[in-house]
């Protein structure tokens, strides 16, 4: 597998700022990101969820009942994306539409019976899948990973935050 050193060499560069001391730990943090992603993207067995839609649906079990902009909004995603997946989605069963009583034009969304089956079965096997990963690590150090994660997700959540209101 590459790592970003290694595409960065093979694009001509290398954007890292070598002066910082994180800037190793900072491309084996990316390295292990992307790797991470990919593998949780593949389905596993007994996942019946499209990998694409896994997060929406995620959402919609979260948040309830949500016009397609609101549930873009929560996604991060564009409305007209967003908008084919809704299709798809409801095509499959795996969510029901409904008119928005606050404006006959637009549509709700929410999780059908047998969306809430599949994002449960979903939900088990990654979980599954995290579990097996983690064996034989010892107790207090997949709590340390928890509290680090955890901090590092409210971190990049706030940066966005502000990039996105700058």
């Amino acid at each position: 597998m590459q790592t970003v050193r290694d595409l960065e060499r093979n694009l001509g560069g290398d954007t890292a700022d070598r002066s910082d001391p994180h800037s190793p730990a900072v491309d084996s943090v990316l390295d292990a990101l992307m790797s991470i992603g990919r593998l949780m993207r593949h389905r596993v067995q007994g996942d019946h969820l499209d990998p694409g839609t896994f997060w929406l649906l995620k959402t919609l079990l979260g948040s309830g009942s949500l016009r397609v902009t609101e549930l873009a909004g929560c996604a991060n995603l564009d409305t007209s994306t967003v908008s084919r997946h809704v299709t798809q989605l409801d095509r499959a069963g795996l969510i029901h539409r409904t008119p928005d009583p606050q404006d006959g034009r637009a549509q709700r969304v929410e999780l059908s019976e047998h969306g809430r089956a599949e994002l449960q079965s979903a939900l088990t096997q990654r979980r599954a899948l995290l579990t097996r990963s983690l064996e034989g690590w010892d107790d207090a150090d997949v709590e340390q990973l928890d509290v680090l994660l955890a901090r590092f997700v409210g971190n990049i959540e706030s940066l966005t935050a502000e990039l996105e209101q700058a």
